[in-house]
């Protein structure tokens, strides 16, 4: 998948493993309250530079992950500092190491994007889900406007929202068929109603 990565194109960029999965064109509200990660919300600030947000696992994290940039911030009234960052590129992650502060680094490099395609109306279903989970209160201000008729924005909002396991988002997220991944969501969406019926 990753053969198209140009490794003259890799630069160091901070990390920031979380256990979720998001995507370019996704909405990540967060509260920042550790010294490392508070430090490096500074340092993108005040560089206009970027993070990656990557999916954390028990030992270490996913190799590949999404560049973010921070489009808004506030101070809480729980005293902790608010930012919200947009997904902007997928990265392919190389070197991984720990400053010593904890904060980590890797190389990256941009993963190709993935091409624009209609949705199709068999995957119809989808659209309609897509739009009912977006009213639902637990996921106010994570989505903002969608594209329905693009099969990589669709598939990449269920995939951020739909509750399945982490490690299949992440795989979700991998794939670079639009098409592919609504294939994948559709089998998904059957597994979730089959466990909510039984």
């Amino acid at each position: 998948m990753f053969e198209s990565v140009k490794r003259e194109a890799v630069v160091a960029k901070p990390l920031f493993p979380l256990p979720l999965v998001v995507f370019p064109g996704g909405r990540l509200p967060l509260q920042i309250f550790e010294a490392r990660y508070l430090d490096m919300v500074g340092e993108c600030m005040r560089n206009g530079t970027h993070f990656i947000v990557t999916m954390s696992r028990s030992e270490g994290f996913a190799d590949v992950g999404c560049e973010v940039s921070i489009r808004d911030f506030d101070q809480l009234s729980n005293g902790l500092l608010g930012i919200l960052a947009i997904g902007e590129s997928k990265q392919q992650l190389f070197n991984p190491r720990q400053r010593e502060d904890g904060l980590w680094l890797a190389d990256s490099a941009p993963l190709p994007l993935e091409p624009s395609v209609a949705l199709p109306q068999d995957h119809i279903a989808l659209v309609e889900l897509l739009n009912g989970l977006r009213q639902h209160p637990a996921v106010e201000g994570m989505v903002g406007d969608v594209d329905y008729t693009d099969a990589a924005e669709v598939g990449a909002r269920l995939t951020e929202l739909l509750p399945i396991d982490i490690e299949r988002k992440q795989e979700l997220f991998e794939l670079s068929d639009p098409i592919k991944r609504l294939e994948e969501l559709e089998n998904d969406v059957i597994a979730l109603q089959s466990q909510g019926r039984s």
